[in-house]
Order: structure tokens, then C-alpha cells, then sequence
């Protein structure tokens, strides 16, 4: 129940900071694309703090994931022309979680 909390907090969060971040870029298709990002960056960060608190393997860790992103696929599409990259994996998410860690660093 605890993770399931953390899971939920950190999906809204990320999707929140998304949309924010995005609104500074300029409206449509860089909010629409900064909401994706949001989303899926809260995720990773939802599985990565169950992770450290020994909660899930890497194996599930991957699973949940694909069932997340799968789940924001269904709800959501990139906007046009816009190059997207959609995480897959735990590699991926670290990634991402960096680009956005050395983003936010940049703009302080």
C-alpha cells in the first residue's frame, strides 16, 4: 500500500512539473510533450524509490514499468512531428532522471 502511495504522489508530481516546465517552452505541442515527460519521469521515480527501499527486483522494476508506460501509452499521444523518446527500461529511466537532474541544475 505504502509503494502504491509513493507510486501514485510521484506519477502526479512528475506529470505536474511536466506541464509546468512545458509552459514555459510555449503551449501545445511543448506542453503535450512536457506532460509525457512528467509522467513518465514520475514513474521512474516511483519505481527507483520502491527499488531502494528493497521493495523490487530489477526484473520487476522493468515489468512495472512496462505496465506504466504501457498504461500512459493508451492515454495519452505524443504530439506530431515531435521527436519522443518513450522510456523502456530501468537504464532508460536513469537516464532520463539525469537529462532532467542536469536541466533543472542549468536553469538555477
Amino acid at each position: 500500500m505504502k509503494t502504491a502511495i509513493i507510486a501514485i504522489l510521484c506519477l502526479l508530481i512528475g506529470g505536474a512539473i511536466g506541464g509546468f516546465l512545458a509552459l514555459g517552452v510555449g503551449a501545445g505541442v511543448g506542453a503535450g510533450a512536457g506532460i509525457l515527460v512528467g509522467s513518465q519521469a514520475g514513474a521512474c521515480l516511483a519505481v527507483e524509490s520502491a527499488k531502494d527501499q528493497g521493495l523490487l527486483t530489477a526484473k520487476q522494476v522493468d515489468q512495472i514499468l512496462g505496465a506504466a508506460i504501457g498504461k500512459i501509452k493508451g492515454e495519452s499521444k505524443p504530439p506530431p512531428d515531435t521527436p519522443f523518446q518513450w522510456v523502456q527500461n530501468e537504464a532508460d529511466c536513469a537516464e532520463m532522471v539525469a537529462k532532467l537532474k542536469q536541466g533543472a541544475g542549468a536553469d538555477q
